[in-house]
């Protein structure tokens, strides 16, 4: 199916194409409530409207409606996005809403919804939200096929410089254990097939560690090993039966690994990430790879932005970080979202080849994930044996 890719110069511009953009948002909504009209009312919506705003009609004209949005077009406020680590759920706005936004709002963006109570998990359940499938396309600063988004104030950065850089990494494939994979909010789960909207009595969170983001770390990890790369996979529950206090928690874990190994260079936070509008439309970012369908990934890297974060060595975590995105967008093009270049910490100041990773949203099924989590290990791994 065609993906419809807009790229805007200056957020909030006042351009035709961003005009025409904010008019196919508008139509992904409408195609949300259409949806429960039948696919044939669905498919003749869909197709006047996109005839109006000027895009051609994806073959297929009864699917799910793909359309390719930046990172920039939908400004999530994921739960791993946050100063103090244990406070909010996940929520984005509606893309149509975020368009005449300043970027540098973004880092500020509130949640459209209420944070949980001090103990609790956000409850998102969503039964009966309409799901909307999309590709998070290419946005941000640009060198060849890699694309990172900078959200620091007093950082920029030059992608090919970083990767002339050499990360503070060298593996050794003698199966000791290199690797750390950890879930801070090991709880977060996937839909266990696929769905037009959210089924009823379906959870976002799940302690059944067979159908949440411990399986995307095995994924990872299986391929991590077959080549050699020595492994530990820790599936601690830290975000249940408490929620906040997540990340304090995975730190001791961490803690604990790597003074019980020190031969640990590179610790992967895995989480999978969750987009709401304000209609209560859910997002699910996939890509087909190979004839097959993956939820989207994305890459985080910190930055101590003003100095006040206590994460001196962030730039080797970055120069990891961008050569495991280079890696992803060679193998497997649209794999990858940009990656994503903060002003956050999120114990990723333990190492200097630290970094968090998300795949997918909850509506993305299980299987997409960990086919996600193997094609991420297979890039890290051929990154890694690289840094010898």
């Amino acid at each position: 199916m065609k993906i419809i890719n807009y790229k805007n110069k200056k957020r909030g511009e006042n351009s035709p194409l961003r005009s025409a953009a904010a008019l196919a948002v508008a139509v992904v909504s409408v195609a949300c409530f259409a949806a429960r009209l039948g696919p044939q009312v669905l498919a003749q919506r869909e197709a006047a409207a996109l005839a109006a705003a000027g895009f051609i009609m994806p073959d297929g004209a009864a699917e799910l409606l793909r359309t390719g949005l930046t990172e920039e077009d939908i400004d999530e406020n994921p739960e791993t996005e946050h100063n103090q680590p244990e406070e909010s759920s996940k929520a984005v706005r509606d893309p149509a809403e975020v368009q005449s936004t300043p970027s540098s709002s973004s880092a500020q963006a509130g949640s459209s919804q209420a944070p949980p109570a001090p103990s609790q998990a956000p409850a998102a359940s969503g039964s009966g939200a309409p799901i909307q499938e999309l590709a998070i396309q290419n946005s941000g600063v640009q060198y060849q096929n890699i694309f990172v988004k900078n959200t620091n104030q007093n950082h920029k950065i030059d992608i090919k410089a970083e990767l002339e850089k050499p990360p503070a990494v060298k593996i050794q494939a003698d199966s000791k254990p290199q690797v750390l994979i950890y879930h801070t909010h090991t709880t977060e789960a996937y839909l266990l097939q696929e769905a037009a909207s959210v089924p009823a009595g379906s959870e976002s969170r799940s302690t059944d560690t067979t159908r949440s983001v411990v399986m995307v770390g095995n994924a990872i990890a299986a391929q991590l090993k077959a080549v050699g790369i020595g492994v530990v996979h820790d599936t601690t529950i830290h975000d249940s039966p408490a929620y906040n206090g997540s990340y304090n928690r995975s730190r001791q874990t961490m803690a604990k690994y790597l003074k019980q190994y020190p031969g640990i260079q590179v610790t992967l936070d895995i989480h999978r990430d969750s987009m709401t509008a304000s209609n209560g439309t859910r997002y699910k970012p996939t890509a087909v790879i190979n004839g097959k369908k993956a939820a989207q990934i994305m890459i985080l890297s910190g930055c101590d932005d003003d100095g006040t974060l206590g994460f001196p060595n962030w730039e080797y975590n970055l120069r990891l970080g961008v050569r495991i995105q280079k890696q992803l967008s060679d193998l497997y093009p649209g794999l990858a979202r940009p990656l994503n270049f903060c002003p956050r910490q999120y114990n990723l100041n333990m190492t200097k080849g630290s970094l968090l990773v998300e795949v997918g949203t909850e509506v993305n099924t299980l299987d997409e994930a960990v086919y996600s989590g193997e094609l991420f290990g297979a890039a890290l791994a051929k990154t890694l044996l690289a840094l010898k």
